[in-house]
């Protein structure tokens, strides 16, 4: 009987695991960019909730005799953890910008604004 020798080349030892390394490491990569990208979005989300939510309570508050619509964005926008921007009016209706700051894991801090208008149209 004669011994079970290896017939691959020398030279391919181990190829296997660093195969197996880079596809762990390329998984790893592609989990991050979904979680940073994920996070992005439902930030994004929220942001032009606040961002409508506040125009339609200036907006509101533009329509009573008293009222600052833009003291009651400033209100709103600071209730839903976003910063108020900008608040102008114009006629009866009022255009609000919102901002709110990310963190991504310590990785980047982009600033996210979005706007909104609200009165009739």
């Amino acid at each position: 009987m004669t011994p079970h020798r290896d017939r691959r080349p020398h030279n391919e030892r181990g190829s296997g695991t660093l195969f197996t390394l880079l596809m762990g490491l390329l998984l790893l990569v592609a989990v991050a960019m979904a979680t940073i990208w994920s996070g992005i979005s439902v930030a994004r989300h929220r942001l032009a909730a606040a961002a409508d939510l506040t125009a339609l309570s200036a907006a509101q508050a533009l329509q009573a005799p008293t009222g600052n619509p833009c003291a009651v964005a400033q209100r709103i926008a600071t209730a839903h953890r976003v910063q108020l921007a900008n608040c102008q009016i114009t006629g009866d209706s009022i255009a609000i910008q919102v901002a709110t700051r990310l963190t991504l894991a310590n990785l980047a801090h982009p600033t996210l604004t979005t706007a909104a208008r609200a009165g009739p149209t």
